[in-house]
């Protein structure tokens, strides 16, 4: 925009617009020119949350004449005449009154439209998104953190917004792009499939994206930030809530859900839905969060005295059901009994280990406003400070909480709720974060937990996840794990491990993580997410084991096991220096067992993990995919050959011997290495294989190729 950078920039335009008024053609036409001519222009659209933010933001940095596009229709009505004449470099307004007033300001004089949170585009049969595509403007900038939130469809949405055209239409990208890269994630999938994905993820990273996306990570800024953590606890759900989500599993209403397509008992031979047994369409949604209520606290399956009359009926009807015969407790007495609630005492527990060191400061997210009452009466009740931040609080009102949070060192908890204020805040005064129920849309948590691990802050971040155990929540967690690896080989081409076996869109590859019958479906005995996790990172350690064949390169370590498997000695400590040199490359060394982790445990929590762990890059899938690749290029070059080749008898000295031993078929090569890990210590007991297996997998390819000529020296 040609600004100088200091106060010589401020007024400008009303200076210029000024001087023109002044002119003869002024007081002849009364026209002035475009508001770009001179300068250009800039359209800014943001949540209604940040907008001020955004204003602030200006006033604090430059000299920008700036016009707020929000309040009163007066006020509103000035902006404009402003802008019009002349008098303004940038008009910032929310997206609620961009589409409601979207001709009113498709066809002004705007240089380029930046859209905050772009993601909220992503739909392209949207009223917003439609409403955008009308701005004549085309230079058009999308700021988003979560550009691949539930599908790579969106991605095509939010590209084909800023560049029109430019990405294919929307089934060519599903076609060429969203389909192959699905089937690829998937657990089952074929090694062609496979190949498939990672060629159109490595065109879209390195051909395509860098056209239209400019990319940047906290990795660049990885020097000026401290660590973060984000654990994923599997809280036991109580005794109570396990029944009452039975009973929700055997009502007719999702019995029907369940067997909807069956063929009809009357003889009909039409499937029961559309004969004898028709459901309401509400019933799914309905029975769905019911049993996220249950998995967080039964209180919000009663009727509450806030709710409005239709609430009121709809909750005694369900609470009913749910609970025994004359047996439905009242709200306010539900909602203090920790019986109905498995999760409050895992918060409790944390709250109480971390209020030992005052200088904590906590987050806690929820997306339910009905729970964020109930945690605001229990922390009133213990006498813990804290604020409360929900939609209900106006946005002039909200800088007060955010400041008294961050300055108030009596104020330990801030509740917030995730929908209101999961984006746009800087709380870098906490460094303890609670997501209590998890998002369908993972981009929601993501967002949330990074209100505090942000530029500008001094101490390590802890994320506590909060999922009800064998409940529908870890199907949810299960899902934006899915999710976020979508966004991983998106981005990057990620190599990731393929947990699960359903495919996103394709009805006959609904596995463990689509369908009906995965959300009504309770696992009370077993841990699904974490048996999943063993499974295939079992399954990437005996593909390892039986297929890789380590390189032999020289490299700073090597040379210890190579003299060692030759039985030179350099001196006489050289044996078994490898072993004891580099056994931190085989075994992680204990550090003692965390207090939060052994609070957690104490009070019945059985399984913990790392978020990061699930979507690191994994070392084996890249060389699955290399070995599938060299063996597709020997069977061409060898079916190239013909059948009609003449017989080339290769000389070769010394002459093999009928005595040698064959090569190890890879069932034996996975035998004998495994059994080599039980002989070294590396592994306890078989037992133990998966959680080495998931140690494996986090190492690099260098440290994996370590560990099995380790194993391969000792079956020697």
């Amino acid at each position: 925009m040609g600004k100088i950078g200091d106060n010589r920039d401020e007024n400008r335009r009303r200076e210029l617009v000024s001087k023109l008024m002044d002119q003869e053609s002024w007081k002849k036409s009364r026209t002035l020119p475009p508001a770009n001519e001179t300068w250009p222009t800039c359209l800014i659209i943001a949540p209604s949350s940040v907008v001020p933010n955004w204003e602030r933001e200006f006033h604090k940095w430059s000299y920008f004449e700036v016009g707020v596009y929000a309040n009163g229709k007066e006020e509103r009505s000035q902006v404009l005449k402003d802008f019009k004449y002349g008098r303004l470099d940038v008009v910032i307004t929310s997206f609620d009154l961009a589409r409601k007033d979207i001709k009113l300001l498709d066809d002004l004089p705007w240089s380029c439209i930046i859209v905050d949170e772009v993601h909220r585009v992503k739909n392209p049969k949207s009223k917003l998104t439609d409403a955008f595509n009308e701005f004549r403007c085309h230079i058009r900038f999308g700021l988003t953190g979560t550009a691949i939130q539930n599908s790579f469809s969106e991605l095509w949405t939010i590209l084909d917004w800023a560049n029109r055209g430019s990405v294919g239409t929307r089934n060519q990208w599903e076609s060429y792009v969203s389909k192959p890269l699905m089937r690829g994630q998937s657990k089952s999938a074929s090694a062609e499939e496979l190949s498939n994905a990672y060629e159109v993820a490595r065109i879209l990273r390195d051909i395509l994206l860098p056209k239209f996306f400019l990319r940047r990570t906290k990795e660049l800024i990885k020097d000026q930030l401290p660590q973060k953590t984000d654990e994923v606890v599997f809280c036991p759900l109580a005794f109570t809530q396990i029944e009452a989500y039975k009973r929700v599993l055997q009502t007719k209403a999702v019995r029907n859900l369940l067997r909807k397509d069956c063929s009809c008992e009357c003889g009909s031979k039409k499937p029961r839905k559309s004969c004898c047994h028709k459901s309401d369409q509400g019933d799914l949604f309905k029975y769905m969060s019911t049993l996220i209520k249950i998995s967080n606290h039964l209180a919000l399956i009663l009727p509450a005295p806030t709710d409005k009359a239709e609430q009121v009926l709809r909750n005694r009807e369900l609470s009913e059901q749910i609970f025994p015969r004359n047996a439905v407790p009242k709200y306010g007495t539900a909602m203090l009994n920790p019986n109905y609630c498995g999760k409050w005492r895992v918060l409790e527990s944390l709250l109480k280990e971390w209020h030992k060191d005052k200088s904590n400061k906590v987050l806690i997210f929820t997306k339910s406003v009905k729970l964020l009452e109930m945690l605001d009466y229990h922390l009133k009740a213990q006498g813990l400070g804290h604020v409360k931040l929900d939609g209900q609080v106006k946005q002039n009102d909200r800088m007060g909480l955010i400041d008294q949070f961050q300055e108030d060192p009596d104020i330990f908890v801030f509740l917030i709720s995730t929908m209101a204020g999961g984006t746009g805040l800087n709380l870098t005064a906490a460094n303890k974060v609670v997501i209590f129920d998890p998002n369908w849309n993972p981009a929601h948590d993501l967002q949330a937990m990074d209100r505090a691990y942000r530029y500008g802050q001094t101490r390590n971040v802890s994320v506590y996840r909060l999922l009800g155990a064998g409940s529908l929540e870890e199907l949810i967690y299960a899902r934006q794990v899915y999710k976020q690896q979508q966004m991983a080989v998106g981005y990057t081409a990620s190599f990731q491990t393929r947990y699960f076996e359903g495919v996103q869109g394709d009805k006959t590859k609904q596995g463990e993580l689509f369908g009906i019958k995965n959300i009504f479906k309770l696992h009370e005995e077993t841990l699904a997410t974490k048996m999943a996790i063993e499974k295939a990172t079992m399954s990437d350690l005996d593909w390892a084991l039986a297929n890789i064949k380590p390189e032999r390169k020289p490299d700073g370590t090597k040379w210890v096991y190579e003299a060692e498997a030759k039985g030179k000695k350099i001196d006489s400590e050289l044996n078994g220096l490898g072993a004891l040199l580099f056994d931190d490359i085989f075994v992680p060394k204990s550090q003692g067992e965390d207090p939060i982790q052994k609070a957690l445990k104490d009070i019945g929590v059985k399984y913990t993990h790392r978020n990061e762990d699930l979507i690191a890059e994994n070392p084996i899938q890249q060389q699955r995919l290399k070995h599938y690749q060299d063996e597709k290029i020997a069977q061409k070059a060898a079916k190239g050959k013909g059948k009609n080749a003449p017989l080339v008898r290769e000389k070769t000295w010394p002459p093999k011997r009928s005595h040698h031993k064959p090569a190890p078929t890879p069932a034996q090569k996975l035998q004998a290495r495994q059994k080599a890990l039980l002989e070294l210590g590396l592994v306890d007991s078989i037992d133990d294989l998966p959680t080495f297996a998931q140690e494996f997998a986090r190492k690099s390819q260098t440290e994996q190729n370590e560990i099995l000529s380790r194993l391969d020296k000792h079956i020697r």
